[in-house]
């Protein structure tokens, strides 16, 4: 009887942990996006821009632009720009 009890523990502690929403801010490298010139970009991506967003069809203002075209990312919205040699995610203001 209490083989279940601790696969439902298990279980419970597993389904929370992946659950967790991710941080839109951590550094990663980045995957298919490309620069002014169609090359593949060379630098870091925060976790929120990692892949380029399938784009929602909305914009918003940030800290970094004015009406950037905006979409979704663990319950945050906000917008992929690039800065020097990261990509950044930045929240709708």
């Amino acid at each position: 009887m209490l083989a279940p009890m601790r696969l439902k523990i298990l279980a419970f502690f597993l389904l929370a942990a992946c659950g967790s929403d991710a941080d839109p801010h951590e550094l990663g490298a980045c995957e298919g996006w490309l620069d002014n010139m169609g090359n593949p970009f060379v630098g870091m991506c925060e976790a929120g821009c990692k892949k380029p967003p399938r784009l929602e069809g909305t914009s918003c203002d940030t800290v970094a632009s004015a009406g950037c075209a905006s979409f979704s990312f663990s319950g945050n919205e906000g917008c992929c720009i690039a800065q020097a040699s990261t990509i950044k995610f930045f929240e709708c203001q």
